[in-house]
């Protein structure tokens, strides 16, 4: 046995077996383990072509191996040698040293392998056997993991009553429009007329909430503080979160209180949103791999390039390739609103919750006032600035306009429309402490006309409980409405999780 572990290469698959299962088990409570499967697989695939590169410049397997795992720990751990170097090493994480200084080491190394009559025997039981333990360790915590998870960030929610077999049950539309400002803030710190779709909504007969907020101006803490009508508790550092802080608020809105009292209520659920949903996980369609493995490819060497170096490629050269996320958002906004639209026109025996998330108007603002649609280059190279973004609007107002109107006739007026925004309009050159920032779109529809329960201040996280007492007979006291400041120590996590 010892001796097959010395012949063998079996590092060469072993590493990036490691790298994703044990990107996998940091993030165990957001990733399906067979999301990962196909990501193994892409990695295994290129260590093999790096491989046969390597077997025919050396003409052993050892030595072959050897080379093509240089390659893979390099692109596989790019992100934590290089956050080492940019805090330990003063300028030799920039990319002008770092990608030349490798490209020479690779040359060296290969010449050495070449040259030398080492036959490593040794070093290849080594890696072998490390990267086992590495293995095995990991699936130890994933089984701690598994056996003791810390509970979600929420005050114990009231106790919800049975079922309501007298209510009528409508179908109920969630339409969130990420990042959109209330209309007072538009016209108040941006001297923006929005009046236009406040026209629109109270023709439908819509009732707008002016003064509503979110409690938070990051989404995921806002969706999951509306979809549990609860706020975050056990946050110990609000003004710092760190990635762990956005990811494992996460679980909470897998987990949420909304959907599981509408499940038992016997509601279907329809997610046309990039979260999960109990029992219902995103639809999002993704490119090669799963979205949700972006947590463990954030740190590769690819993702790096793309984070520092997208921008300045697309500024100065004229057919350099662009981040695929600004093209993504149009697809993914374009798709939801679509299902949503559509599934307003099918018939169903059973009410439905349907939830749509779009990214609108929240960069990137794809279209601009025109309607004419923004190449990336202009996006990119602009940026996420006010004239973007009111720019915007008038593309995204008719999209509600739109929708709305498809949902109120293909219902005939019987569904409960619900549209509101996760936060507002986050731009500040100056930091992210103002209050306009909660002040977010919250505007009603109900069959019977009747809004005595809402009350114009109402913040996102008692939005459910005025809808289930209305709807259901649900005793839900209020809670204060109060607005929590958040920030992040590293913004590029909150990209991801909001892409």
């Amino acid at each position: 046995m010892k001796r097959k572990w010395q012949q063998h290469p079996f590092f060469l698959l072993l590493l990036p077996v490691f790298f994703v299962f044990h990107g996998f088990v940091e993030n165990c409570y957001f990733i399906r383990f067979t999301d990962c499967i196909p990501l193994m697989g892409i990695y295994a695939g290129l260590a093999l072509l790096l491989y046969f590169a390597g077997w025919w410049l050396l003409k052993d397997k050892v030595r072959a191996a050897l080379f093509a795992s240089f390659f893979m720990g390099f692109y596989l751990f790019f992100g934590a040698f290089h956050d080492f170097l940019r805090l330990h090493a003063i300028f030799l994480h920039r990319y002008s040293i770092l990608l030349p200084g490798f490209i020479l080491l690779s040359i060296l190394f290969g010449v050495y392998l070449k040259k030398t009559g080492t036959f490593f025997l040794r070093v290849t039981l080594f890696l072998n056997s490390l990267l086992v333990l590495y293995i095995l360790f990991d699936g130890a915590v994933w089984a701690w993991k598994t056996v003791k998870r810390e509970p979600a960030g929420f005050i114990s929610s009231p106790l919800l009553t049975g079922r309501c077999d007298t209510c009528s049950r409508p179908d109920i539309y969630l339409l969130v429009f990420d990042e959109y400002s209330a209309g007072r803030t538009l016209r108040d710190v941006y001297h923006y007329d929005n009046g236009g779709l406040d026209s629109f909504l109270k023709d439908e007969g819509f009732h707008i909430q002016q003064k509503s907020r979110s409690n938070y101006y990051i989404t995921p803490f806002s969706i999951a503080s509306l979809l549990n009508f609860s706020y975050i508790r056990d946050l110990p550092h609000p003004l710092k979160l760190e990635p762990e802080d956005l990811l494992n608020v996460l679980e909470p809105i897998q987990k949420n209180e909304v959907v599981n009292f509408l499940l038992s209520q016997g509601y279907d659920i329809v997610n046309n949103s990039p979260f999960d949903l109990p029992e219902h996980p995103s639809r999002i369609d993704q490119p090669f791999i799963p979205v949700k493995t972006k947590l463990i490819t954030r740190r590769t060497l690819t993702d790096y390039l793309i984070r520092d170096l997208g921008e300045w490629f697309t500024a100065h050269l004229d057919k350099a390739p662009v981040p695929s996320s600004i093209n993504r958002v149009g697809r993914m906004n374009d798709s939801f609103l679509l299902r949503t639209a559509e599934e307003s026109g099918r018939r169903s025996v059973s009410p439905r919750f349907v939830y749509m998330h779009v990214m609108m108007p929240h960069w990137p603002a794809l279209y601009d006032s025109s309607f004419h649609r923004r190449s990336v280059e202009d996006i990119i190279r602009s940026g996420d600035i006010p004239k973007n973004y009111l720019g915007y609007l008038p593309y995204v107002n008719s999209r509600i306009r739109e929708l709305i109107t498809a949902i109120r006739k293909n219902t005939g007026g019987r569904a409960v429309i619900l549209f509101m925004s996760d936060h507002g309009y986050r731009y500040d050159p100056h930091g992210y402490n103002r209050p306009d920032l909660f002040y977010n779109q919250n505007a009603v529809y109900f069959p019977d006309g009747d809004y005595s329960l809402f009350y114009d201040s109402i913040s996102n996280v008692n939005q459910f409980r005025v809808v289930f007492r209305k709807l259901f007979r649900q005793n839900l006291p209020l809670l204060k409405d109060s607005v929590i400041y958040l920030e992040t120590a590293t913004w590029g996590t909150q990209r991801l999780i909001n892409e």
